[in-house]
């Protein structure tokens, strides 16, 4: 199991030191944004600066965004320029029966790139939006579907205080990526997502039962630390918290937890 930290990419330029020496899933969210940068450049940067890229977080793009070859054109720059292997995915909108075609049509490109399709769970509201969604939904349609690298990145704070830990206790031999953030329960959906992607402790999610759970399952695959831009400057710290619980020092990431509960009590009152 690796721990990696996350960070959204939009400018080929951006100042890495504070990533320096760290193992990271880099992501991108624009397609736009993503076309225009140079990835050579980029990855030599992330060399430069000793940062270890693990997995990468795909731009708004999936199986849909076939003109002009545009999904399998994004994969092959990933693989290309990164050398990862486990790639992040959003779905898009759409329904299960074109997905099916579309992957049936690019079955032999993917497996010839040698990569796993992680895609992500979101909110409930997204279940008549996008073409899959839900991480029970995703199991049955990936068993369905028979194709080995479509996978899961489960994000912790997308699922609902009440049913995260239960839906991961029963399905989750097709996690290969976890999202970990904190999150306030009870929102409602917030494109900025300024409840959620918190950092570990100022939300009131059951991270630490959740990590407990990982645990117990012997989980052993990548957990991602990924939260808001505004606290990049806890992203490490949190980072190697999270890797001591599972080497057995469970008393950093205990007292963190308590430090930012008692700071979050502290600025509700």
């Amino acid at each position: 199991m690796e721990v990696l930290v996350s960070r959204f990419v939009d400018d080929q330029e951006m100042d890495l030191r504070p990533f320096s020496g760290a193992a990271m899933q880099i992501a991108f969210f624009k397609r736009k944004t993503f076309k225009g940068i140079d990835h050579r450049y980029f990855s030599a940067r992330l060399r430069d600066h000793g940062i270890s890229v693990r997995s990468v977080h795909a731009p708004a793009a999936d199986i849909m965004h076939r003109a002009g070859d545009e999904f399998m054109r994004t994969l092959e720059t990933i693989v290309e320029a990164y050398g990862v292997r486990v790639i992040t995915v959003h779905p898009q909108k759409g329904d299960k029966a074109s997905a099916r075609a579309h992957l049936r049509d690019l079955e032999e490109g993917i497996r010839k790139l040698g990569v796993v399709l992680a895609y992500e769970t979101f909110e409930k509201e997204m279940i008549d939006v996008k073409w899959v969604s839900q991480i029970q939904e995703m199991h049955r349609c990936f068993d369905a579907f028979e194709y080995p690298f479509l996978q899961v990145t489960y994000d912790f704070t997308h699922s609902t205080y009440e049913e995260n830990i239960e839906e991961v206790e029963r399905y989750n031999e097709r996690i290969q990526v976890i999202h970990l953030s904190d999150a306030l329960r009870d929102r409602p959906v917030d494109p900025n997502e300024y409840h959620q992607h918190l950092p570990l402790g100022l939300g009131d999610y059951r991270v630490l039962e959740f990590l407990e759970l990982l645990e117990r399952l012997d989980y052993r695959r990548f957990i991602v630390i990924e939260y808001h831009p505004r606290y990049d400057e806890c992203l490490r710290t949190d980072a190697a918290a999270v890797e001591a619980f599972f080497r057995g020092e469970k008393a950093p990431l205990l007292a963190l937890l308590e430090r930012r509960a008692t700071e979050r009590r502290r600025s509700d009152a």
